[in-house]
């Protein structure tokens, strides 16, 4: 969609936007919007021709002067009690419907109740990822839109939105393409091509043989099985005006997972393509800070392999040694994301990090305790070291549910005869995300840490406000928040 700013009504084309609070006739800016409709806005709400239900979108007609005009309204429920969440949701909801007509609209401003930065953030991010369309090679026809406002605009705040939407959208694409295009080898270089003339940006990409020479021995056993060798890319972004230590986020890229020797059933491959989602959503969050020129520190560090099957690819009772020095011994070689985060976590605590951060579509234990709408999130602190990201996730409704890990997941990491740790209980089959968190934390050296399975959130199951089927970016918003804040740094 093309943006323009700060228009009259008389300078716009195409269909008018409005929004319709239940208590609109209560707004000091009533006359003017029944104005649109002839005087006849309460008899349309009140006969079910327009409607106030949060979300809502419909349509109707009306003579502007001596020009028909196609009037697209979206409830927007009682103004008292409408928070920054059901704006979202509203502008989602009439975006996608804006993209469906195909038209150009007009958004009249004064009809959406509140006039504040995040406002105008939310309108620019909304009109990107409500409107994603799924990475696909499928035929599709190209809609030329222009969206323009009816009243004044913060420029400013509408294209940090947009930067996150398009950021957000850039990790979405990656998580949907198949594997055949996206492996660590044309992954990486996809990372190299969008990052190394961005400023105050650097770039460091390992390849197999320089992994194996430098003994990162786990991203080494989990990438031998595949032709196409693995990859650990890490990105620096300081702006100049910043001074403090980094934060650190890391990332799970399988790009294609079979589950090794220890073999997926045929329907459990469909959809593995997906096991990078952790790596993608990283790069979205690193896209936004750096496209909005963030005064901030951040370290990327995404881990790329493919877990196949050939004569070379680890088996269970193998025994491999991590970059930290410590041995693992595999029971089970489709428990490989924590393998590759293992050797990605502990290079990450080379950057002396305020705290590190990974995200892993893990396992699906999280899924079985959660279901697929909560992220589950494990700490190597207290409980409330949690509440700052917590309250982030709040504010953009992503939600996490912070799960347990203690001396007992400590214990069966630990318990095998053969190596330093396990990378699996066969002993016992239940409560596996606390299990694969406990042997991630091996490796986080005492730094502050947080750990999101989200292995259920990493896609949205049908169409929602926040865009189509597929993969959802889950944890960019909420991230971008806690960096943002400041409150990383607390």
């Amino acid at each position: 969609m093309e943006i323009n700013l700060n228009q009259t009504i008389q300078e716009t084309n195409g269909a008018i936007v409005i929004g319709l609070s239940e208590d609109i006739k209560d707004l000091k800016n009533f006359d003017t919007l029944d104005a649109y409709f002839n005087g006849n806005l309460v008899d349309a709400i009140e006969s079910g021709v327009l409607s106030t239900k949060l979300g809502e979108v419909k349509t109707t007609g009306a003579l502007l002067q001596t020009e028909y005009r196609k009037i697209i309204t979206v409830g927007l429920g009682p103004s008292d009690t409408l928070t920054r969440l059901n704006m979202q949701e509203a502008l989602g909801k009439v975006f996608q419907f804006i993209a469906k007509d195909g038209r150009d609209a007009a958004f009249e401003l004064s009809s959406f109740v509140v006039d504040s930065d995040e406002f105008f953030y939310d309108i620019g991010l909304m009109s990107e990822i409500s409107t994603y369309e799924v990475y696909s090679h499928k035929s599709r026809e190209d809609k030329d839109l222009n969206v323009s406002f009816i009243g004044e605009v913060n420029a400013e705040a509408l294209s940090d939105g947009m930067i996150e939407g398009r950021a957000i959208n850039f990790a979405r694409d990656f998580s949907e393409m198949p594997p055949n295009e996206l492996y660590p080898e044309t992954f990486a270089h996809l990372i190299v091509e969008e990052f190394e003339k961005k400023s105050n940006v650097t770039i460091d990409v390992k390849d197999d043989k320089t992994l194996e020479e430098e003994g990162y021995g786990l991203i080494t056993a989990v990438g031998k099985g595949s032709r196409k060798g693995p990859r650990l890319v890490t990105l620096t972004y300081k702006h100049p005006e910043f001074d403090g230590k980094a934060v650190a986020l890391v990332g799970k890229g399988i790009t294609y997972d079979s589950g090794g020797y220890s073999l997926k059933p045929r329907n459990g491959m469909v959809g593995m393509k997906y096991d990078m989602s952790g790596a993608a959503n990283v790069l979205g969050m690193l896209k936004t800070l750096v496209d909005q020129e963030v005064k901030t520190h951040v370290v990327a560090i995404v881990a790329l392999a493919e877990n196949m099957v050939t004569g070379d690819a680890n088996r269970p009772d193998d025994v491999y040694f991590s970059k930290k020095g410590l041995s693992v011994e595999v029971t089970n070689t489709d428990a490989e994301g924590r393998l590759v985060l293992a050797d990605a976590v502990y290079e990450a605590t080379t950057y002396d990090p305020v705290v590190i951060m990974d995200f892993a579509t893990l396992t699906g234990a999280v899924i079985g305790a959660l279901g697929m709408d909560r992220t589950g999130l494990f700490t190597n602190k207290d409980r409330i070291f949690t509440l700052p990201i917590l309250e982030s996730s709040i504010t953009t409704g992503e939600k996490l549910w912070h799960l347990p890990m203690d001396e007992l997941e400590d214990k069966a990491v630990r318990a095998t005869d053969s190596a330093d740790l396990v990378n699996s209980n066969l002993k016992q089959p239940y409560g596996g995300a606390s299990f694969a968190a406990s042997f991630i934390e091996k490796f986080v050296e005492d730094y502050p840490w947080l750990h999101f399975d989200i292995a259920g959130t990493s896609g949205f199951n049908k169409p929602n406000a926040y865009g189509p089927k597929g993969a959802s970016g889950v944890m960019i918003r909420t991230v971008l928040d806690y960096i943002k804040t400041g409150k990383a740094y607390d």
